[in-house]
């Protein structure tokens, strides 16, 4: 078979099937859960997305405000919402203490904190993540949707994996980009990959599974009564995911040094390299429209507006449009070239301890395919403008300097440590629970 002919049968029975009820957001609502309240806390790290004060008419454009009515729309409902603030320089705090007076009734505990200084989006995560009382943790972003049966969708998804025995540490959950449908058909081994070998990173959470394609049978399904698709293994993380709190302390969280980009990633390498297992759910049903507010792209929402039926205050496609504006002073929002830089610092650091060789690997793809050819596509978006060749150039090498840098002043301190530990160890009376804490402690 030709590879168009191909490829038109593949998206044709992409279409066929993405119209079945069983994608719905809302086809669970016909349905009694086992569930009467989720034991989940909603942490939403948030830094200048409140552009308009409370009670006037533009206060639904305020993307936080987005997060927020989605993550009280939950079904069944949430325990409790941490909003942790970054600092921010607009209306941050004054919206979100409206929304609590507002929503007081509901049964969801709402919580806003403002970090002592700005740090950045991990110290913003494991500060609020540090203050919830769930069993389990949903970090979703602050210009985000997320559809009513998320939360759920993640919590049922690794309790039914926990039963068969699996040791689950994360179910990351479909991510659409100003979307809320999947756009594209990939197979399994595509999605949620990274090589450290190759020095390879794949995320690919708008794919549809090609592998479901034409399953007539419950083969396909976690739960065929609820119609909920199986779970793939991962090792990509991002975060719109549902996570144990347990795990979180076990694995000390997201990465507090000077990594901008890919937190997320080294937060679920982490996770499996302490044993557990990551997961995602790809079902459309438990999805979430990411906005990427700031980030002029002109690309329009595609999709069922199922916002809307929910809450007449603004349509994904009207929150869509708002996103599409160039901002920086928001959210982790920076210049197209600071991102390219970020990328290329970051992988290489997530690499370079794990396989020296995968590091080499990367910073030779982008200089091929970036530096020397001008693609961008490595870096998860074709679409990002161009530096010319000097400037790509130098961020390559800088780039590497840099990131040298940092794996030579955090050896520094693990030597530091263990020579520590050393001369600790000299003292003979220590017993085996002593010898033991000093090497956790390294």
């Amino acid at each position: 078979m030709k590879e168009g002919k191909q490829d038109k049968n593949i998206n044709a029975s992409f279409e066929e099937e993405i119209k079945k009820p069983y994608y719905d957001v809302f086809y669970l609502d016909s349905f009694k859960l086992p569930y009467k309240k989720l034991d989940v806390s909603i942490v939403i790290p948030t830094y200048n997305r409140c552009p308009y004060k409370p009670g006037t008419l533009k206060e639904d454009q305020n993307p936080l405000i987005w997060a927020l009515k989605t993550a009280v729309m939950q079904k069944p409902r949430i325990k409790e919402i941490i909003v942790a603030d970054d600092q921010s320089q607009d209306n941050t705090e004054l919206v979100v203490k409206s929304f609590i007076k507002q929503n007081s009734n509901l049964g969801i505990f709402i919580r806003y904190v403002r970090v002592p200084e700005r740090k950045g989006i991990s110290f913003v995560r494991n500060f609020g993540t540090r203050l919830t009382t769930g069993k389990y943790i949903f970090f979703i972003d602050d210009d985000a949707f997320i559809a009513p049966y998320s939360a759920f969708g993640g919590v049922y998804t690794l309790e039914k994996l926990e039963k068969k025995g699996l040791k689950v540490g994360a179910i990351n959950l479909p991510t659409y980009g100003r979307e809320s449908r999947p756009t594209k058909v990939m197979l399994q081994k595509d999605i949620g990959v990274i090589d450290f070998v190759r020095g390879i990173q794949k995320a690919n959470k708008d794919a549809f599974i090609k592998e479901y394609l034409g399953d007539s049978n419950s083969s396909k399904f976690l739960d065929p009564e609820f119609q909920i698709l199986n779970p793939i293994p991962i090792l990509n993380l991002n975060t719109i995911a549902i996570v144990p709190k347990k795990v979180f302390e076990e694995v000390g969280g997201f990465p507090e040094h000077i990594l901008k980009r890919m937190e997320d990633r080294e937060f679920g390498c982490r996770i499996t390299e302490n044993g557990y297992q990551l997961y995602y759910q790809s079902d459309p049903k438990f999805q979430c429209v990411h906005g990427s507010y700031g980030l002029k792209s002109g690309k329009t929402f595609l999709g069922d507006d199922w916002f809307k039926k929910m809450n007449k205050s603004i349509s994904l496609k009207k929150a869509m449009e708002i996103c599409d504006c160039p901002k920086e002073n928001t959210g982790a929002r920076i210049n197209s070239n600071s991102f390219l830089y970020d990328y290329i610092l970051a992988f290489f650091c997530l690499i370079y301890d794990r396989n020296k060789k995968g590091a080499i690997n990367w910073i030779n793809k982008v200089y091929d395919e970036f530096v020397c050819e001008g693609q961008t596509a490595l870096f998860g978006n074709s679409h990002i403008p161009v530096p010319s060749e000097s400037e790509r150039k130098n961020m390559w090498m800088s780039a590497i300097n840099q990131g040298l840098k940092f794996v030579k002043e955090k050896h520094t301190k693990d030597i530091t440590k263990i020579d520590k530990a050393l001369k600790e160890l000299e003292n003979k009376k220590l017993d085996r629970s002593d010898i033991i804490g000093k090497i956790e402690k390294l």
